[in-house]
């Protein structure tokens, strides 16, 4: 009898540290996911808050961040040059984001120094069993609307600047993907060998200049 009153307490005991640990990995995954790209092409490296926190620092023009969880709510962004003291320092960007929970976005410091923006896009967690699904983020500030095509068969079309487009669900495979001014036939950049697994999301990120430097680039970025 006092074994079976052992045996009761211990499962007791672990089930009373086990409930809160469910309730908070319940609560986590009722947040809202977040994540910072750098893609303003002639900006330095910056440091990133929310609310008083910093929660990136020194990030590089092409850099993207993991998705970091927040509980929903409205947020304060602010965006300093890298190395900047906040008491000291105005900060570059800042806007009051609302963030709702289940879902995702990217912040994107985006544009040149003389218009630079803050932009957030929603993003698309949600996957398809047997296939991938892809977007397109237009984030080049001198480059005019595209068009995306696998071979000769389009993706998406008539993207531009600032602009996302839905995912398209693609079968699984590696592709060629050709970024075309919109309406025109010549590929003005190309990305071989893009290979897109199911069950997996994706955003293809067009950054840079394509006149001057830091050069036109297609990031491929994992949405999960």
């Amino acid at each position: 009898m006092k074994k079976q009153w052992i045996i009761l307490l211990s499962l007791t005991a672990f089930f009373m540290m086990a409930m809160p640990f469910s309730m908070n990995v319940e609560a986590e995954a009722e947040g809202a996911q977040v994540r910072i790209l750098h893609a303003s092409p002639d900006a330095p490296a910056v440091d990133v808050y929310v609310n008083k926190d910093k929660v990136i620092s020194g990030m590089k023009f092409k850099e993207l961040s993991e998705y970091l969880p927040l509980d929903e709510g409205s947020y304060d962004i602010k965006v300093f040059q890298a190395g900047s003291k906040p008491k000291k320092s105005e900060p570059v960007l800042e806007e009051n984001l609302t963030f709702t929970a289940g879902g995702a976005s990217t912040i994107a410091v985006t544009g040149k120094l003389e218009d630079i923006a803050l932009k957030e896009f929603s993003d698309d967690l949600t996957t398809v069993e047997d296939e991938a699904k892809l977007r397109v983020l237009h984030l080049s500030p001198d480059a005019p609307k595209v068009d995306v095509f696998s071979l000769d068969t389009p993706v998406v079309t008539d993207v531009g600047f600032n602009s996302a487009t839905e995912y398209q669900t693609l079968p699984e495979g590696d592709y060629s993907l050709d970024i075309r001014p919109a309406g025109q036939d010549k590929a003005i950049f190309n990305v071989p060998n893009v290979e897109l697994k199911k069950g997996e999301n994706y955003t293809a990120i067009a950054v840079g200049l394509l006149k001057g430097e830091p050069a036109f680039d297609l990031i491929l970025a994992k949405d999960s």
